[in-house]
């Protein structure tokens, strides 16, 4: 004997938010792999506050060895960013 169940899925309007802000920054992940992005740009795109990323960089030598400096100024590309994120 089989035995099948429904389940009845009820999202709420804050979880159907969180869903396309998911999607939106895959999408723009997605369009966006060559992309350089300073620091603030950066913490967007991996879905943290600034805050959060300046303590991810000081204390993850991975996130340190990704990041391009050009006359002072730290950026990262988008692709970078992901491979990171997949590893964290």
């Amino acid at each position: 004997m089989i035995v099948t169940a429904t389940y009845e899925h009820k999202l709420s309007d804050a979880d159907i938010e969180r869903i396309a802000e998911r999607v939106v920054r895959k999408l723009e992940r997605n369009s966006n792999k060559q992309k350089l992005l300073n620091i603030t740009e950066a913490a967007k795109h991996c879905g943290v506050s600034p805050t959060t990323f300046y303590r991810w960089r000081k204390r993850n030598k991975n996130l340190q060895a990704i990041e391009l400096t050009a006359g002072g100024v730290v950026q990262f590309r988008a692709e970078d960013l992901d491979k990171f994120l997949e590893r964290k």
